[in-house]
């Protein structure tokens, strides 16, 4: 065993599990044509900058658990060769949870060495280097990176021991949580440690896994400051996307293939991504992301608001905090209010107003206004 650690400290970890086979009906309507894992940060897939991260650390393998449009997930990334990784797939026959595909995964690929696992919804710039780092100076059998948030109710919530263990892990605590620290999203297991997995049965992580090992005193504790955003609900992917243009592109991006019209006014941060087009006199921005190939007419105001690929505005419209999903065309004068949500292919036709918090589903035509807030239009 002592042997078997040094040699790891020496070589590192070389093996990843994504989980990413989760429906995300919270995410809904934008997930209905789309696995979450393939929804944009600045005009790439969640999972583009998670391989990303794990190239970088010096991950080579990675095994990807999927289940919900899979063949999307395949397509994009294949074998991994163009992200300079090794990838394979493990499809979720019937759903396993966050627990239940990892030992899975260990017993049929054979994984004899430390593995990370990260989930697939996850959007950070947490150093998985410095993580690695971290579990193999301690000796560690697993580790956990634990970020600091303002409500910690939402999330699995850890305390942590002098001694750098967590000494007590409580999942969507419904009183005064033990502290604001809670569960990011990344692991560090040694293989022995499957023994504290159910068996071939679906499971939670945080439920049955993670207070069996801080318990035993197992689970060490890695602090992450920097950018941390779990992507839940439509509401924390547009916090995502605005918050990783102001953390990476503070100073905003324009790209060179794309058209900006006479007289526009740009607030930085803006993002606009290649071939889009913005017309005369319009305001962009602050915080406006405008997918590929989008067109915003003449005269039109965005901000706070993310636009999806191929998506048109045609003149005068008014967008404030607001998601437009690929392939949707909003008619002339319409105005779009914070909170809205739109799937893809939706057309709303001319002078529509649109109350907040309003969500449309996919392939849905809109020619009345919408005064109720929070209605669902199916």
């Amino acid at each position: 065993m002592i042997v078997e650690n040094l040699l790891v400290l020496l070589v590192g970890i070389d093996t990843a599990i994504i989980l990413a086979g989760g429906y995300a009906t919270r995410l809904r309507p934008l997930t209905l044509t789309r696995p979450k894992a393939l929804l944009p940060i600045l005009g790439k897939p969640l999972l583009d900058w998670i391989l990303s991260n794990l190239r970088n650390a010096g991950i080579k393998k990675v095994y990807i658990s999927v289940r919900y449009m899979s063949n999307m997930i395949k397509e994009r990334y294949d074998d991994g060769s163009e992200y300079g990784l090794k990838i394979e797939y493990v499809e979720e026959v019937s759903p396993l949870g966050d627990g239940g595909p990892i030992p899975l995964i260990v017993e049929r690929f054979g994984i004899n060495e430390p593995f990370l696992v990260v989930y697939g919804d996850v959007f950070s710039d947490v150093s998985l280097e410095s993580f690695i780092k971290f579990h193999l100076e301690r000796g560690a059998t697993a580790s956990i990176v634990l970020t600091r948030v303002d409500n910690p109710s939402r999330y699995g919530v850890a305390q942590v021991g002098a001694d750098g263990r967590v000494v007590k892990f409580v999942e969507k605590p419904q009183g005064q949580p033990p502290s604001n620290l809670v569960n990011a999203g990344f692991y560090i297991f040694s293989p022995e440690l499957m023994r504290y997995f159910p068996v071939k049965k679906p499971s939670k992580l945080a439920v049955d896994v993670l207070p069996k090992l801080v318990e035993d005193g197992l689970l060490s504790a890695y602090i992450h400051e920097g950018l941390w955003l779990d992507i839940g609900i439509p509401k924390d992917y547009l916090k995502a996307n605005l918050s990783a243009l102001k953390h990476l592109m503070p100073e905003g991006f324009i790209s060179p293939t794309s058209e900006i019209g006479d007289n526009v006014e740009i607030i930085k941060p803006v993002f606009i991504d290649e071939n889009a087009k913005i017309g005369d006199n319009s305001v962009i921005g602050p915080y406006a992301l405008i997918g590929k190939a989008t067109i915003v007419g003449n005269n039109a105001r965005i901000v706070n608001s993310l636009l999806l690929d191929n998506v048109v505005t045609e003149s005068a419209c008014y967008l404030k905090g607001a998601i437009v999903g690929a392939g949707s065309h909003i008619g002339r004068w319409v105005r779009i209010s914070p909170g809205v949500v739109l799937g893809d292919e939706v057309r709303v036709y001319d002078e529509v107003f649109i109350t907040e918090d309003v969500t449309i589903l996919p392939h849905k035509e809109l020619s009345d206004d919408i005064i109720e807030e929070g209605k669902i239009i199916l």
